[in-house]
């Protein structure tokens, strides 16, 4: 896990070295072990390493990058290291293959690297290190572009071709690592590509550049409907997220985009067997086990997120058993002890206390926990939004910032995460009222009627509140008494004709998840585990991600998803005989709650003080004035989320803190 960052200018003018070294700094928490630099002439193949304060490992004298030079190197390479495999300096970045004829900038791991290096190895490579960062060099070497096809692992990763002048980029399958990208279509001179967008911003700053234009397609989302992340744009025109499963490529100054990866369906509903559930469930549990032991290859301390949910907790209970019964894991760098980490509150409304126990005292494992509270977070705040490169729209995701802090600080640098079980086996609520919607179309009543009945408060709730979200057009309703009082109409009236809601299914459970998994859900949950794991550098590592377990979730078709009254339904089976009861039998969801209304409270002066600074940049759209001297009436207010008020302070924070 690394922070990687690039600038090609297009028209062959030397890039910007100070500003090279500037995005190096900006990022600095992705990877404090080892920093490096590449100049390349795209010209004439000319290649220069550079070395930074930071660097650990390089080979021979090789200059400084804060040296100025004089040279037309138009490709710059930017690399900072989080050590995980290969601790050695082999593992040092920019990395060449041995002719030096492909340079890689790599962040993420291919947990597969050991299988690919053997199948390198038969046909005749050599390695001189034990990084998967060496095996993605070699496996493009013999494969190609296909190689992206072999690999089982997240990453965002730039390489250079110099025989065919080729910038290459590619994403993940389902965009665990980010990649960024800055282009002006009317003005293609320049292609710059990072991590993180706070390092693109830093070196267009440091250039000279200030003229950032908000996209207001991202502002409209962001207070209308509360989505983030749920496109390539961001809220910046002209920056953009690279889509996952996407190849980048640039020869002649042209991009090229094309997917080398799509997920099928099995958008069909069929008759409940209880013998093909029973091969389903056995087929999970065998995947899902594969997932973690291939996530438990590193060199570095591991631990585990520890929420009291399902997904959290099948992974610790999985990697228990690993311990204890497979002699293919490492123990000296694990532990005989799995170490976990965990959010916990006075509040009982966000706690999952009583779960978190359950969980502990069933594997014995060494157990740390963090209390998030209001104090902290008015002492935070600034850096937590900094971090988050983005406005996000609740504090949910401060609970993981602290359990992030809490692993950090107990010597962790690998720490294995639920993300994606939600999107793929349907843990939300709201997945309940598409199964009905599709049973109803494909006539099962007899099936419809016993789920809805084994839930019938619940689900009739999720039937009503459904209904109301897609049928109740919000541009025209009453705003009296809303969130909708404070924005103001010619900014909806502008954008009246957007409507993201549009393009989401109404019917069909399997399509929603798949629409979640790719958009609407966790792509922005993605960001908050990259940015706030990143911010303490720590990996983290998503097992329901791997995409053999996404592919066989896409393909269950949904009766097997949620049965009976329950969600999860194959995931909660599987589990059984590895979770406790109490857990895997839950069907109260948290998440990450927090305590957010009392936070606001404590957040009071904080956020007024910056709504006034900002109260230029927001009253073309919000009413700044009105909200500041209705803040304890909007907090109060039964009818607007107290999510509403943080939404405000975040944009305007963000302006803020990064100049925008």
């Amino acid at each position: 896990m690394c922070g990687i960052f690039a600038v090609f200018n297009l028209d062959h003018k030397p890039v910007n070295v100070n500003g090279l070294y500037e995005a190096s700094c900006s990022i600095r928490h992705r990877g404090p072990d080892d920093e490096g630099f590449l100049l390349i002439d795209t010209s004439t193949g000319n290649v220069e390493p550079r070395k930074g304060p930071d660097s650990v490992a390089h080979f021979g004298d090789i200059p400084d990058i804060r040296r100025q030079i004089d040279s037309n190197y138009d490709l710059g390479f930017v690399f900072r290291r989080l050590s995980i495999l290969d601790l050695s300096s082999h593992g040092h970045q920019p990395m060449s293959d041995i002719e030096k004829d492909h340079w890689l900038i790599f962040n993420g791991e291919i947990y597969n690297y050991i299988e690919i290096r053997s199948e390198l190895e038969s046909l005749g490579y050599k390695f001189r290190s034990g990084t998967d960062t060496e095996v993605i060099i070699n496996s493009y070497r013999q494969w190609g572009e296909e190689c992206f096809k072999k690999f089982n692992g997240m990453w965002g990763m730039i390489l250079y071709d110099k025989k065919k002048k080729k910038l290459l980029c590619s994403r993940d399958r389902f965009g665990v690592k980010p990649l960024y990208y800055y282009y002006d279509e009317k003005n293609p001179t320049i292609l710059i590509l990072a991590s993180e967008l706070k390092s693109i911003i830093k070196y267009l700053q440091t250039t000279g550049f200030r003229n950032f234009n908000i996209n207001q397609n991202a502002v409209y989302d962001y207070f209308i409907y509360s989505f983030v992340d749920h496109s390539s744009e961001t809220f910046l025109n002209n920056l953009h997220n690279l889509d996952a499963s996407t190849i980048l490529t640039v020869e002649g100054g042209k991009l090229d985009f094309r997917k080398y990866f799509e997920v099928n369906i099995n958008t069909e509903t069929v008759t409940y067997s209880k013998s093909d559930f029973e091969r389903y469930s056995r087929q999970f549990n065998e995947l899902f086990t594969d997932s973690i032991r291939l996530r438990l290859r590193t060199d570095v301390s591991v631990g585990s997120c520890l929420s009291g949910g399902l997904d959290s907790s099948s992974i610790v209970c999985v990697i228990n058993k690993l311990i204890q019964t497979d002699p293919n894991i490492n123990r000296d760098v694990i532990g005989t002890l799995q170490k976990t980490f965990s959010a916990v509150y006075n509040d009982k409304a966000a706690d999952e206390s009583e779960f978190i126990k359950e969980i502990v005292n069933f594997t014995k494992c060494d157990a740390h926990y963090i209390y998030p509270n209001s104090e902290d977070l008015a002492k935070d705040v600034e850096r937590f939004i900094y971090h988050l490169d983005e406005p996000f729209v609740s504090t949910s995701m401060y609970a993981q910032w602290n359990v992030m802090r809490l692993a950090h600080n107990s010597g962790i640098k690998v720490l294995l995460d639920g993300q994606g079980s939600d999107e793929i086996f349907a843990g939300y609520e709201v997945y309940y009222a598409f199964l009905y919607t599709q049973l109803l179309k494909s006539m099962r009543l007899v099936s419809f009627s016993g789920e809805l009945m084994r839930n019938f408060s619940k689900g009739m709730k999720i039937i009503s509140r459904g209904a109301k979200f897609y049928f109740k057009n919000k541009k025209q309703a009453k705003a009296q008494g809303t969130e909708l009082e404070y924005i103001k109409n010619d900014f909806i009236e502008k954008n009246s004709e957007r409507n993201v809601l549009n393009f989401r299914t109404s019917s069909n459970l399997q399509t929603r998840l798949f629409e979640d998994l790719t958009k609407y859900s966790l792509p922005n949950l993605l960001r908050y585990e990259d940015r706030n794991s990143m911010a303490f550098s720590i990996e983290a590592r998503t097992p329901f991600l791997d995409y053999r377990l996404v592919e066989f979730a896409m393909n269950l078709p949904v009766n097997y998803k949620i049965h009976k009254g329950y969600s999860k339904w194959v995931l909660r089976d599987a589990m059984k005989n590895e979770v406790p009861a109490k857990v895997i039998w839950r069907k109260d969801k948290k998440g990450f709650p927090t305590p957010e209304a009392e936070w606001l409270k404590t957040l009071k002066g904080e956020i007024i003080s910056t709504l006034s600074a900002q109260a230029p940049h927001l009253d073309s759209f919000l009413d700044t004035k009105k909200i500041i001297n209705n803040y304890d009436n909007i907090l109060s207010n039964p009818d607007i989320k107290t999510n509403f008020l943080w939404k405000v302070y975040n944009y305007a924070k963000w302006k803020q803190i990064f100049e925008i």
